[in-house]
């Protein structure tokens, strides 16, 4: 006779009833997690095929579930949705696998997938989990981008304050001279040879030095200057180039370093080129082609890292012409010509390169000293043959020489009162009849405009009548010098 089992106990019911509720409660949190999850989350197949996907999925890889529900993930491929996928790499290698997916709407997905194994050893089930990092990317290169910009942005807020610390010892307000500062701050950045064309006294030295403390340069090595002109013919290749003990009688047993060895990193000013023997013409051209000098007694070339800025105030075309200066050298030489024009030509600098060095000069010698109006005048409409160097030697003297704080019209030399002589010549025409005054003071006028002017086109042009009308008027001052 069969026996029956022993019915449960009302305890053992009830503890098998509570456990399923808590499975129950447990499942549903595990499907709403799934469901609301920001991450998209798949389930594939052995055979790549899509099992399961919450609504993230679809969100995360622009495509609609029923239109890819139970196809394979290798076809989804192949069909362009997308450039690659996890559980193709999965299956392939059967490890986990993380790729990036460029999918057709235009996203980019981090993807991950993770095989479970069946009891025959293949892969069962591949768990995906896929993150859109789109708007993670883009906020990486904005991030990038934007560190990018603050550096070029410190870069320009230091180029900035070096040219503003440059220019505070400049003195440059007509245009001329602020598009030559404009042309010498991005000559600066290139590593370019400069040729600086000018008159004597025109300030090519400074701006030299305002290209060298400009560019990179500065930090790295040091400026030299050296004037060919200055040194005796037999002298300036030692002193360019540097010798070997014993190369000569006379030099040093230790041997002597060039100042191309010594502007090494940095920058070489060879002021008054123009002066440069003939022989030594041929050594230059060989250390701007090849970057290496050879010292005086010396046979072994050495590599010279240096940047050559060349001035003078000759015609250095013309000596071509005359065969006085290599025309190869010369093209070398004027990779990048920089014409700073005389002082007579940008007048707008006058005042202010007066007013500059008197102050200068006054506080440099603890005596204050300011100019006074008519001297100002009278300065101003000076030709200034010897442009900025004569302009501050004589503030410079009348800062030391001047007995008085202001600076009047008679503490001037007698040169720089022509404007002032001009009056007294007017206090004197005083009781001659007012059509010869107007016509002394025109010819006056007329004399000095042409003694400041290279032609008489520039002499009309200043006068604001046209070239015959000055011819003309020049021949009415000649007839009334010879009644």
């Amino acid at each position: 006779m069969a026996t029956r089992d022993p019915a449960p106990e009302r305890g053992d019911v009830s503890a098998l009833a509570a456990r399923v509720s808590q499975l129950e409660e447990l499942n549903r949190d595990l499907l709403g997690m799934i469901e609301n999850s920001y991450d998209g989350l798949c389930i594939v197949d052995g055979d790549s095929r899509l099992v399961l996907m919450n609504p993230a999925f679809e969100r995360v890889m622009g495509l609609e579930r029923a239109a890819i529900q139970g196809r394979r993930t290798t076809d989804l491929v192949k069909e362009g949705f997308s450039d690659t996928a996890a559980s193709v790499k999965v299956l392939e290698t059967g490890m986990a696998q993380t790729v990036i997916i460029h999918t057709v709407a235009g996203r980019q997905v981090l993807s991950t997938g993770v095989p479970i194994f069946g009891p025959d050893g293949k892969v069962s089930r591949i768990y995906c989990n896929l993150r859109d990092i789109t708007d993670l990317t883009q906020l990486k290169e904005k991030y990038e981008q934007s560190q990018k910009l603050i550096s070029r942005y410190l870069i320009e807020l230091q180029e900035a304050k070096q040219q503003q610390a440059i220019e505070k010892r400049l003195v440059a307000h007509s245009r001329e001279m602020r598009e030559i500062i404009d042309a010498a701050f991005r000559i600066a950045r290139v590593d370019a040879t400069v040729l600086l064309l000018g008159e004597s006294g025109v300030g090519k030295e400074m701006v030299a030095r305002m290209i060298h403390e400009a560019s990179p340069r500065a930090e790295a090595g040091p400026f030299v200057k050296i004037n060919c002109g200055a040194i005796p013919a037999d002298l300036l290749e030692s002193e360019l180039f540097g010798y070997e003990a014993g190369a000569f009688t006379g030099a040093s047993r230790e041997g002597k370093v060039g100042y191309f060895e010594v502007a090494d990193k940095g920058t070489l000013l060879l002021d008054e080129i123009g002066d440069l023997p003939f022989r030594l013409q041929v050594k230059l051209l060989s250390v701007l082609q090849d970057c290496e000098i050879t010292r005086v007694g010396g046979t072994k070339p050495k590599k010279v890292d240096v940047r050559i800025l060349a001035a003078t105030n000759q015609d250095l075309e013309k000596m071509v012409r005359e065969g006085k200066l290599r025309e190869d050298l010369y093209y070398r030489l004027s990779v990048v010509p920089v014409v700073i024009p005389p002082l007579r030509e940008r007048k707008a600098d006058i005042p202010f390169l007066l007013l500059h060095y008197v102050d200068l000069y006054g506080r440099k010698h603890g005596m204050p000293t300011r100019l006074g109006k008519e001297a100002l005048e009278a300065l101003c409409c000076y030709r200034w043959p010897g442009n900025v160097r004569e302009l501050a030697n004589l503030m410079e003297h009348l800062v030391v020489v001047s007995r008085e704080p202001v600076v009047r019209l008679d503490h001037l030399p007698r040169k720089y009162r022509e404007d002032g002589e001009g009056d007294r010549d007017e206090e004197a025409d005083g009781a001659l009849p007012l059509r010869t005054r107007v016509r002394r003071y025109e010819q006056r006028l007329i004399r000095k405009a042409i003694s400041r002017s290279r032609t008489l086109e520039e002499a009309a042009h200043g006068l604001g009548v046209s070239l015959s009308t000055l011819t003309r008027r020049l021949r009415e001052v000649k007839a009334d010098g010879q009644q």
